[in-house]
Protein backbone atom coordinates (compact mmCIF):
# COMPACT_ATOMS: atom_id res chain seq x y z
CA UNK A 1 0.00 0.00 0.00
CA UNK A 2 1.46 3.40 -0.88
CA UNK A 3 2.58 5.63 1.94
CA UNK A 4 0.81 8.94 2.25
CA UNK A 5 1.97 12.08 3.98
CA UNK A 6 -0.08 12.75 7.11
CA UNK A 7 -1.37 16.32 7.02
CA UNK A 8 -2.77 17.11 10.47
CA UNK A 9 -5.55 19.61 11.01
CA UNK A 10 -5.40 21.71 14.13
CA UNK A 11 -8.25 22.59 16.49
CA UNK A 12 -11.47 23.74 14.88
CA UNK A 13 -9.99 23.24 11.43
CA UNK A 14 -11.06 19.63 11.89
CA UNK A 15 -14.58 20.79 11.17
CA UNK A 16 -13.53 20.47 7.54
CA UNK A 17 -14.22 16.82 8.10
CA UNK A 18 -17.59 17.71 9.52
CA UNK A 19 -18.42 19.51 6.30
CA UNK A 20 -17.81 16.44 4.21
CA UNK A 21 -18.58 16.71 0.54
CA UNK A 22 -20.70 13.97 -0.98
CA UNK A 23 -19.25 13.75 -4.46
CA UNK A 24 -21.85 11.90 -6.48
CA UNK A 25 -21.02 9.66 -9.40
CA UNK A 26 -22.44 10.69 -12.77
CA UNK A 27 -24.88 7.79 -12.72
CA UNK A 28 -26.31 8.67 -9.32
CA UNK A 29 -27.80 11.55 -7.43
CA UNK A 30 -29.20 11.78 -3.94
CA UNK A 31 -30.14 14.57 -1.54
CA UNK A 32 -28.21 15.54 1.53
CA UNK A 33 -24.92 17.18 2.26
CA UNK A 34 -22.97 15.42 5.03
CA UNK A 35 -22.16 16.95 8.35
CA UNK A 36 -21.08 15.15 11.52
CA UNK A 37 -23.51 14.14 14.21
CA UNK A 38 -22.69 13.16 17.74
CA UNK A 39 -22.35 9.42 18.21
CA UNK A 40 -24.35 9.21 21.43
CA UNK A 41 -22.66 9.13 24.80
CA UNK A 42 -19.43 7.81 23.28
CA UNK A 43 -18.95 10.68 20.81
CA UNK A 44 -15.80 12.67 21.57
CA UNK A 45 -14.73 10.37 24.38
CA UNK A 46 -12.84 7.06 24.50
CA UNK A 47 -14.68 3.77 24.24
CA UNK A 48 -14.85 2.00 27.57
CA UNK A 49 -13.01 -1.31 27.80
CA UNK A 50 -15.27 -4.29 28.39
CA UNK A 51 -12.29 -6.13 29.83
CA UNK A 52 -8.55 -5.48 30.07
CA UNK A 53 -5.41 -7.56 29.63
CA UNK A 54 -7.34 -10.04 27.50
CA UNK A 55 -7.82 -11.08 23.89
CA UNK A 56 -11.28 -11.41 22.35
CA UNK A 57 -12.43 -14.98 21.84
CA UNK A 58 -16.21 -14.96 21.33
CA UNK A 59 -19.40 -13.01 21.95
CA UNK A 60 -22.68 -14.85 21.56
CA UNK A 61 -25.20 -13.46 19.08
CA UNK A 62 -27.53 -12.36 21.90
CA UNK A 63 -24.62 -10.50 23.59
CA UNK A 64 -25.27 -12.13 26.92
CA UNK A 65 -21.68 -13.27 27.48
CA UNK A 66 -18.14 -12.59 26.33
CA UNK A 67 -15.29 -15.10 26.28
CA UNK A 68 -11.68 -13.93 26.37
CA UNK A 69 -8.20 -15.39 26.71
CA UNK A 70 -5.44 -14.19 29.02
CA UNK A 71 -1.98 -15.51 29.68
CA UNK A 72 -3.25 -17.67 32.53
CA UNK A 73 -6.44 -19.05 30.97
CA UNK A 74 -9.87 -18.55 29.42
CA UNK A 75 -12.37 -16.16 31.02
CA UNK A 76 -16.12 -15.65 30.78
CA UNK A 77 -18.16 -12.63 31.77
CA UNK A 78 -21.80 -11.75 31.51
CA UNK A 79 -22.74 -8.72 29.44
CA UNK A 80 -23.10 -5.81 29.65
CA UNK A 81 -21.24 -5.30 32.93
CA UNK A 82 -20.22 -8.62 34.49
CA UNK A 83 -16.76 -9.33 35.88
CA UNK A 84 -14.51 -11.84 34.07
CA UNK A 85 -14.26 -15.25 35.75
CA UNK A 86 -11.62 -17.83 34.89
CA UNK A 87 -13.25 -21.01 33.57
CA UNK A 88 -10.42 -22.98 31.92
CA UNK A 89 -6.87 -23.07 30.68
CA UNK A 90 -6.09 -21.29 27.43
CA UNK A 91 -8.26 -22.53 24.54
CA UNK A 92 -7.71 -22.01 20.83
CA UNK A 93 -11.23 -21.09 19.72
CA UNK A 94 -14.86 -21.01 20.80
CA UNK A 95 -18.33 -20.72 19.33
CA UNK A 96 -21.41 -19.44 21.14
CA UNK A 97 -24.98 -20.63 20.60
CA UNK A 98 -27.18 -18.09 18.83
CA UNK A 99 -29.51 -17.92 21.86
CA UNK A 100 -26.68 -17.50 24.37
CA UNK A 101 -27.41 -20.80 26.12
CA UNK A 102 -24.01 -22.45 25.65
CA UNK A 103 -20.61 -22.37 23.99
CA UNK A 104 -18.25 -25.01 22.67
CA UNK A 105 -14.48 -24.56 23.03
CA UNK A 106 -11.49 -26.50 21.85
CA UNK A 107 -7.76 -26.55 22.45
CA UNK A 108 -4.94 -26.30 19.97
CA UNK A 109 -4.03 -29.68 18.49
CA UNK A 110 -1.13 -31.52 20.14
CA UNK A 111 0.09 -34.53 18.22
CA UNK A 112 -2.91 -34.11 15.94
CA UNK A 113 -5.40 -34.36 18.82
CA UNK A 114 -7.37 -31.64 20.59
CA UNK A 115 -9.63 -31.36 23.63
CA UNK A 116 -13.24 -30.23 23.31
CA UNK A 117 -15.45 -28.77 26.04
CA UNK A 118 -18.95 -27.46 26.53
CA UNK A 119 -19.67 -24.42 28.70
CA UNK A 120 -22.93 -22.96 29.93
CA UNK A 121 -23.30 -19.36 31.21
CA UNK A 122 -23.07 -19.19 34.97
CA UNK A 123 -20.97 -22.34 35.27
CA UNK A 124 -17.56 -22.01 36.90
CA UNK A 125 -15.94 -24.63 34.67
CA UNK A 126 -16.18 -26.58 31.45
CA UNK A 127 -17.86 -29.91 30.67
CA UNK A 128 -15.35 -32.18 28.89
CA UNK A 129 -16.54 -33.81 25.66
CA UNK A 130 -13.29 -35.47 24.57
CA UNK A 131 -9.53 -35.27 24.94
CA UNK A 132 -8.76 -36.94 21.59
CA UNK A 133 -10.64 -35.17 18.80
CA UNK A 134 -8.93 -35.25 15.41
CA UNK A 135 -9.72 -32.61 12.81
CA UNK A 136 -12.39 -29.94 13.01
CA UNK A 137 -15.05 -29.35 15.65
CA UNK A 138 -18.38 -29.18 13.81
CA UNK A 139 -21.69 -27.59 14.83
CA UNK A 140 -24.70 -25.81 13.40
CA UNK A 141 -25.44 -22.11 13.84
CA UNK A 142 -27.75 -22.66 16.82
CA UNK A 143 -25.21 -25.01 18.45
CA UNK A 144 -27.88 -27.69 18.78
CA UNK A 145 -25.07 -30.24 18.44
CA UNK A 146 -21.30 -30.60 18.45
CA UNK A 147 -19.67 -33.31 16.32
CA UNK A 148 -16.10 -34.50 15.88
CA UNK A 149 -13.97 -37.53 15.04
CA UNK A 150 -12.54 -39.21 18.10
CA UNK A 151 -9.43 -41.37 17.92
CA UNK A 152 -9.62 -44.42 20.16
CA UNK A 153 -7.43 -47.36 21.03
CA UNK A 154 -6.27 -49.96 18.49
CA UNK A 155 -6.86 -47.68 15.51
CA UNK A 156 -10.60 -47.20 16.10
CA UNK A 157 -12.14 -43.94 14.84
CA UNK A 158 -15.59 -42.87 16.05
CA UNK A 159 -18.04 -40.20 15.00
CA UNK A 160 -19.15 -38.52 18.23
CA UNK A 161 -22.17 -36.21 18.56
CA UNK A 162 -23.10 -34.21 21.67
CA UNK A 163 -26.62 -32.76 21.55
CA UNK A 164 -27.12 -29.69 23.70
CA UNK A 165 -30.72 -30.53 24.61
CA UNK A 166 -29.64 -33.77 26.29
CA UNK A 167 -26.47 -32.50 27.97
CA UNK A 168 -26.87 -32.42 31.74
CA UNK A 169 -25.58 -29.39 33.69
CA UNK A 170 -22.49 -31.23 34.94
CA UNK A 171 -21.90 -33.84 32.28
CA UNK A 172 -22.46 -34.56 28.61
CA UNK A 173 -21.94 -37.97 27.05
CA UNK A 174 -21.67 -37.85 23.23
CA UNK A 175 -23.32 -40.58 21.17
CA UNK A 176 -21.46 -42.78 18.67
CA UNK A 177 -23.52 -43.35 15.52
CA UNK A 178 -20.58 -44.68 13.47
CA UNK A 179 -17.35 -46.43 14.40
CA UNK A 180 -14.70 -47.79 12.04
CA UNK A 181 -11.35 -49.53 12.22
CA UNK A 182 -8.75 -47.22 10.69
CA UNK A 183 -7.69 -43.60 10.60
CA UNK A 184 -8.46 -42.69 6.96
CA UNK A 185 -11.62 -40.87 8.00
CA UNK A 186 -13.04 -37.42 7.29
CA UNK A 187 -16.11 -35.63 8.59
CA UNK A 188 -18.04 -32.65 7.18
CA UNK A 189 -21.29 -31.01 8.17
CA UNK A 190 -23.97 -28.88 6.59
CA UNK A 191 -26.87 -27.69 8.76
CA UNK A 192 -27.99 -30.70 10.79
CA UNK A 193 -26.41 -33.28 8.47
CA UNK A 194 -23.00 -34.93 8.79
CA UNK A 195 -21.10 -36.58 5.95
CA UNK A 196 -18.61 -39.23 7.08
CA UNK A 197 -16.12 -40.72 4.61
CA UNK A 198 -13.73 -43.55 5.46
CA UNK A 199 -11.57 -44.40 2.47
CA UNK A 200 -14.18 -44.00 -0.25
CA UNK A 201 -17.10 -45.39 1.81
CA UNK A 202 -19.52 -42.62 2.70
CA UNK A 203 -22.28 -42.31 5.29
CA UNK A 204 -24.85 -39.58 5.92
CA UNK A 205 -25.72 -38.97 9.57
CA UNK A 206 -28.65 -36.99 10.94
CA UNK A 207 -27.16 -35.10 13.88
CA UNK A 208 -30.52 -34.86 15.70
CA UNK A 209 -31.30 -38.58 15.71
CA UNK A 210 -28.01 -40.43 15.01
CA UNK A 211 -29.70 -42.02 11.97
CA UNK A 212 -26.93 -43.23 9.64
CA UNK A 213 -27.53 -43.84 5.94
CA UNK A 214 -24.78 -45.77 4.15
CA UNK A 215 -24.04 -44.48 0.65
CA UNK A 216 -21.62 -47.29 -0.16
CA UNK A 217 -18.30 -46.93 -1.94
CA UNK A 218 -18.28 -43.78 -4.04
CA UNK A 219 -16.29 -43.20 -7.25
CA UNK A 220 -14.96 -39.83 -5.98
CA UNK A 221 -14.78 -37.78 -2.80
CA UNK A 222 -18.22 -36.22 -2.19
CA UNK A 223 -19.18 -32.66 -1.31
CA UNK A 224 -21.97 -31.59 1.06
CA UNK A 225 -23.83 -28.29 0.64
CA UNK A 226 -23.60 -25.71 3.47
CA UNK A 227 -27.23 -26.31 4.44
CA UNK A 228 -26.85 -30.07 4.22
CA UNK A 229 -29.68 -30.44 1.70
CA UNK A 230 -27.55 -31.71 -1.20
CA UNK A 231 -24.53 -33.93 -1.75
CA UNK A 232 -22.70 -35.04 -4.86
CA UNK A 233 -19.38 -35.58 -6.61
CA UNK A 234 -17.51 -35.11 -9.87
CA UNK A 235 -15.88 -37.94 -11.80
CA UNK A 236 -14.45 -38.31 -15.27
CA UNK A 237 -16.62 -36.06 -17.45
CA UNK A 238 -19.76 -35.60 -15.37
CA UNK A 239 -21.14 -34.22 -12.09
CA UNK A 240 -24.01 -35.66 -10.03
CA UNK A 241 -26.12 -34.14 -7.24
CA UNK A 242 -28.47 -35.93 -4.84
CA UNK A 243 -31.17 -34.86 -2.39
CA UNK A 244 -29.93 -35.59 1.13
CA UNK A 245 -33.37 -36.22 2.65
CA UNK A 246 -34.58 -38.73 0.04
CA UNK A 247 -31.42 -39.93 -1.66
CA UNK A 248 -33.00 -39.14 -5.04
CA UNK A 249 -30.75 -38.16 -7.94
CA UNK A 250 -31.46 -34.52 -8.75
CA UNK A 251 -29.31 -34.26 -11.86
CA UNK A 252 -26.38 -35.81 -13.71
CA UNK A 253 -24.62 -33.45 -16.14
CA UNK A 254 -21.66 -33.81 -18.46
CA UNK A 255 -19.31 -30.90 -17.87
CA UNK A 256 -16.52 -31.68 -20.36
CA UNK A 257 -16.42 -30.23 -23.83
CA UNK A 258 -14.47 -32.94 -25.69
CA UNK A 259 -13.84 -30.69 -28.66
CA UNK A 260 -11.94 -28.18 -26.52
CA UNK A 261 -10.94 -30.20 -23.45
CA UNK A 262 -10.54 -33.78 -24.58
CA UNK A 263 -9.34 -35.97 -21.73
CA UNK A 264 -9.57 -33.29 -19.06
CA UNK A 265 -10.49 -34.44 -15.53
CA UNK A 266 -11.65 -32.91 -12.23
CA UNK A 267 -8.67 -32.00 -10.06
CA UNK A 268 -10.19 -32.26 -6.59
CA UNK A 269 -13.43 -32.36 -4.61
CA UNK A 270 -16.08 -29.97 -6.00
CA UNK A 271 -17.00 -26.85 -4.07
CA UNK A 272 -20.53 -26.04 -2.88
CA UNK A 273 -20.80 -22.63 -1.23
CA UNK A 274 -24.61 -22.56 -1.47
CA UNK A 275 -27.44 -25.05 -2.11
CA UNK A 276 -27.53 -24.56 -5.90
CA UNK A 277 -24.11 -24.31 -7.52
CA UNK A 278 -21.51 -27.06 -7.81
CA UNK A 279 -18.08 -25.66 -8.78
CA UNK A 280 -15.55 -28.05 -10.32
CA UNK A 281 -11.86 -27.38 -10.96
CA UNK A 282 -10.66 -29.26 -14.04
CA UNK A 283 -7.31 -29.75 -15.73
CA UNK A 284 -5.77 -31.27 -18.81
CA UNK A 285 -3.56 -30.67 -21.81
CA UNK A 286 -4.36 -27.57 -23.82
CA UNK A 287 -5.52 -28.40 -27.34
CA UNK A 288 -2.58 -28.25 -29.72
CA UNK A 289 -0.07 -27.55 -26.95
CA UNK A 290 3.42 -28.99 -27.61
CA UNK A 291 4.98 -31.45 -25.13
CA UNK A 292 6.25 -29.86 -21.95
CA UNK A 293 3.64 -27.12 -21.74
CA UNK A 294 2.04 -27.13 -18.26
CA UNK A 295 -1.49 -28.48 -17.95
CA UNK A 296 -4.31 -26.00 -18.27
CA UNK A 297 -7.11 -25.39 -15.77
CA UNK A 298 -10.72 -24.22 -15.94
CA UNK A 299 -13.57 -23.88 -13.45
CA UNK A 300 -17.00 -25.25 -14.33
CA UNK A 301 -20.27 -24.28 -12.69
CA UNK A 302 -23.03 -26.91 -12.65
CA UNK A 303 -26.68 -26.36 -11.69
CA UNK A 304 -29.96 -28.12 -12.46
CA UNK A 305 -29.88 -26.59 -15.96
CA UNK A 306 -26.44 -27.94 -16.88
CA UNK A 307 -22.73 -27.13 -16.70
CA UNK A 308 -20.95 -24.10 -18.12
CA UNK A 309 -17.33 -22.98 -18.09
CA UNK A 310 -17.40 -20.21 -15.48
CA UNK A 311 -13.73 -19.22 -15.50
CA UNK A 312 -11.27 -20.32 -18.16
CA UNK A 313 -7.51 -20.65 -17.64
CA UNK A 314 -7.97 -20.39 -13.87
CA UNK A 315 -7.75 -22.63 -10.83
CA UNK A 316 -9.91 -21.62 -7.86
CA UNK A 317 -10.02 -22.19 -4.10
CA UNK A 318 -12.58 -21.50 -1.36
CA UNK A 319 -12.06 -18.17 0.41
CA UNK A 320 -13.99 -15.82 2.65
CA UNK A 321 -14.60 -12.22 1.64
CA UNK A 322 -16.08 -9.87 4.25
CA UNK A 323 -16.95 -12.98 6.26
CA UNK A 324 -18.88 -14.61 3.41
CA UNK A 325 -18.16 -17.73 1.32
CA UNK A 326 -16.37 -16.91 -1.92
CA UNK A 327 -13.63 -18.26 -4.18
CA UNK A 328 -10.23 -16.97 -5.24
CA UNK A 329 -9.25 -17.74 -8.84
CA UNK A 330 -5.64 -17.64 -10.02
CA UNK A 331 -5.05 -17.21 -13.72
CA UNK A 332 -2.66 -19.51 -15.59
CA UNK A 333 0.81 -18.24 -16.36
CA UNK A 334 0.70 -16.41 -19.66
CA UNK A 335 1.97 -18.59 -22.55
CA UNK A 336 2.42 -15.58 -24.85
CA UNK A 337 4.92 -12.75 -25.09
CA UNK A 338 2.57 -10.25 -23.49
CA UNK A 339 -0.75 -10.54 -21.68
CA UNK A 340 -2.42 -9.27 -18.53
CA UNK A 341 -2.80 -11.66 -15.62
CA UNK A 342 -5.96 -11.04 -13.62
CA UNK A 343 -6.53 -12.98 -10.41
CA UNK A 344 -10.05 -12.54 -9.12
CA UNK A 345 -12.44 -13.09 -6.25
CA UNK A 346 -15.89 -14.48 -7.06
CA UNK A 347 -19.07 -15.36 -5.20
CA UNK A 348 -20.66 -18.77 -4.63
CA UNK A 349 -21.94 -18.82 -8.22
CA UNK A 350 -18.47 -17.94 -9.59
CA UNK A 351 -19.69 -14.46 -10.53
CA UNK A 352 -17.12 -11.66 -10.49
CA UNK A 353 -16.61 -9.68 -7.27
CA UNK A 354 -13.29 -7.87 -7.75
CA UNK A 355 -9.76 -8.14 -9.08
CA UNK A 356 -7.12 -9.19 -6.57
CA UNK A 357 -4.83 -6.27 -5.75
CA UNK A 358 -6.79 -3.84 -7.88
CA UNK A 359 -4.88 -0.65 -8.71
CA UNK A 360 -5.80 2.53 -6.88
CA UNK A 361 -7.58 0.86 -3.96
CA UNK A 362 -5.89 1.49 -0.62
CA UNK A 363 -8.54 -0.15 1.58
CA UNK A 364 -11.08 -2.72 0.48
CA UNK A 365 -13.08 -3.56 -1.31
CA UNK A 366 -15.33 -4.65 1.54
CA UNK A 367 -18.83 -5.96 1.05
CA UNK A 368 -22.18 -5.96 2.83
CA UNK A 369 -24.12 -9.18 3.35
CA UNK A 370 -25.03 -10.83 0.08
CA UNK A 371 -22.35 -8.76 -1.70
CA UNK A 372 -25.01 -6.14 -2.46
CA UNK A 373 -22.78 -3.17 -1.55
CA UNK A 374 -19.05 -2.63 -2.02
CA UNK A 375 -16.81 0.06 -0.53
CA UNK A 376 -13.27 1.16 -1.41
CA UNK A 377 -10.87 3.83 -0.17
CA UNK A 378 -8.85 5.56 -2.88
CA UNK A 379 -6.38 8.47 -2.84
CA UNK A 380 -7.63 11.75 -4.26
CA UNK A 381 -4.78 13.75 -5.76
CA UNK A 382 -4.27 16.97 -3.84
CA UNK A 383 -7.53 16.78 -1.88
CA UNK A 384 -7.28 13.81 0.46
CA UNK A 385 -9.10 10.51 0.07
CA UNK A 386 -12.25 9.25 -1.59
CA UNK A 387 -14.53 6.54 -0.19
CA UNK A 388 -16.58 4.91 -2.94
CA UNK A 389 -19.78 3.06 -2.02
CA UNK A 390 -21.23 1.07 -4.93
CA UNK A 391 -24.81 -0.21 -4.69
CA UNK A 392 -27.75 -0.91 -7.01
CA UNK A 393 -25.70 0.00 -10.11
CA UNK A 394 -24.94 3.42 -8.57
CA UNK A 395 -22.02 4.90 -6.66
CA UNK A 396 -21.79 7.51 -3.90
CA UNK A 397 -18.47 9.12 -3.02
CA UNK A 398 -17.24 10.70 0.19
CA UNK A 399 -14.31 13.15 0.21
CA UNK A 400 -12.18 12.91 3.36
CA UNK A 401 -9.49 15.44 4.29
CA UNK A 402 -6.78 14.82 6.85
CA UNK A 403 -4.80 11.66 7.68
CA UNK A 404 -5.34 8.50 5.71
CA UNK A 405 -8.29 6.43 6.99
CA UNK A 406 -7.33 2.95 8.16
CA UNK A 407 -8.86 -0.31 9.28
CA UNK A 408 -11.26 -1.33 10.65
CA UNK A 409 -13.02 -0.60 7.36
CA UNK A 410 -16.27 -2.54 7.10
CA UNK A 411 -20.04 -2.47 6.78
CA UNK A 412 -22.27 -2.54 9.84
CA UNK A 413 -25.52 -4.53 10.11
CA UNK A 414 -28.80 -2.81 9.30
CA UNK A 415 -29.20 0.07 9.20
CA UNK A 416 -26.29 -0.28 6.80
CA UNK A 417 -23.36 2.07 7.31
CA UNK A 418 -19.67 2.04 6.47
CA UNK A 419 -17.36 2.12 9.49
CA UNK A 420 -13.78 3.38 9.22
CA UNK A 421 -10.98 4.75 11.39
CA UNK A 422 -9.41 8.19 10.90
CA UNK A 423 -7.26 10.23 13.24
CA UNK A 424 -8.23 13.62 14.65
CA UNK A 425 -5.49 16.00 15.75
CA UNK A 426 -6.10 17.70 19.07
CA UNK A 427 -5.19 21.31 19.77
CA UNK A 428 -1.95 20.15 21.42
CA UNK A 429 -0.96 18.29 18.25
CA UNK A 430 -1.69 14.82 19.57
CA UNK A 431 -3.37 12.58 16.96
CA UNK A 432 -6.25 10.46 18.27
CA UNK A 433 -7.91 7.67 16.32
CA UNK A 434 -11.67 8.04 15.96
CA UNK A 435 -14.18 5.56 14.58
CA UNK A 436 -16.71 6.99 12.13
CA UNK A 437 -19.71 5.76 10.21
CA UNK A 438 -21.14 6.99 6.91
CA UNK A 439 -24.60 6.08 5.60
CA UNK A 440 -24.20 7.93 2.24
CA UNK A 441 -25.87 11.03 3.73
CA UNK A 442 -24.05 11.93 6.93
CA UNK A 443 -20.92 11.10 8.86
CA UNK A 444 -21.13 10.24 12.56
CA UNK A 445 -18.26 10.38 15.05
CA UNK A 446 -18.68 7.28 17.25
CA UNK A 447 -15.84 8.14 19.63
CA UNK A 448 -12.11 7.75 19.97
CA UNK A 449 -9.94 4.72 20.60
CA UNK A 450 -7.23 4.61 23.25
CA UNK A 451 -4.68 2.43 21.46
CA UNK A 452 -4.53 0.62 18.14
CA UNK A 453 -7.66 -1.36 17.27
CA UNK A 454 -7.55 -4.66 15.41
CA UNK A 455 -8.45 -4.64 11.72
CA UNK A 456 -11.63 -6.60 12.43
CA UNK A 457 -13.58 -7.94 15.37
CA UNK A 458 -16.93 -9.54 16.14
CA UNK A 459 -20.02 -7.77 14.79
CA UNK A 460 -23.37 -8.30 16.48
CA UNK A 461 -26.69 -6.75 15.47
CA UNK A 462 -29.14 -7.11 18.39
CA UNK A 463 -28.38 -4.31 19.22
CA UNK A 464 -25.75 -3.35 16.61
CA UNK A 465 -22.28 -3.39 18.17
CA UNK A 466 -18.69 -4.16 17.25
CA UNK A 467 -16.33 -5.86 19.71
CA UNK A 468 -12.66 -5.09 19.05
CA UNK A 469 -9.25 -5.93 20.45
CA UNK A 470 -7.24 -2.79 21.15
CA UNK A 471 -3.47 -2.86 21.76
CA UNK A 472 -1.71 -0.22 23.81
CA UNK A 473 1.49 -0.13 25.88
CA UNK A 474 1.43 -0.17 29.66
CA UNK A 475 3.23 2.62 31.55
CA UNK A 476 6.33 0.39 31.72
CA UNK A 477 6.28 -0.10 27.94
CA UNK A 478 5.13 -3.71 27.92
CA UNK A 479 2.28 -4.51 25.52
CA UNK A 480 -1.27 -4.88 26.74
CA UNK A 481 -4.56 -5.73 25.06
CA UNK A 482 -8.09 -4.63 25.94
CA UNK A 483 -11.50 -5.39 24.44
CA UNK A 484 -13.86 -2.53 23.64
CA UNK A 485 -17.50 -2.48 22.61
CA UNK A 486 -18.41 0.03 19.91
CA UNK A 487 -22.15 0.80 19.91
CA UNK A 488 -23.45 1.20 16.39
Amino acid sequence: MPLHERRPLAGSAWTVLGLLVLVLAACHSEPGGGGTDGGGEDAGRPFTAVTRDARLLQVDESQTFLLSVREDGTYAQSLPAGEPVRIADVVEAAYGASDGSAAVMWSAAVGGLRKVWLWRPGASGLIPLTSSARGGVLHDRALSYVAFLEEGENGVTSVRIARMASCAPGACVPSTPVQVQGSDARLWNGGGTLLFVEGMRATLIDAASDTATALGTLPATPVLSPGGTRYGWAEDNHVVLFDTATGALLWDHVWRNDELYSGWLPTNTPMMLDEVNVLVNTQGAQRGAPPGVPLGHSLYKCTSSGCTEAVSQNECWPERVSGQPAIYCREELCPFVRCDLVNSYRNSAANWLFEAGEDGTWLGPVFSQGFLDAARLKPQSGTGFIVEWAYNNATSKLLLQGPQPTQPFLFTPEPKRLLYRQAVQRADGTPVDHLWTWDRRQVVDLGWVEGTPADSGIMRDHPPALYLDVARPRPDGTPSNSIIRVPL
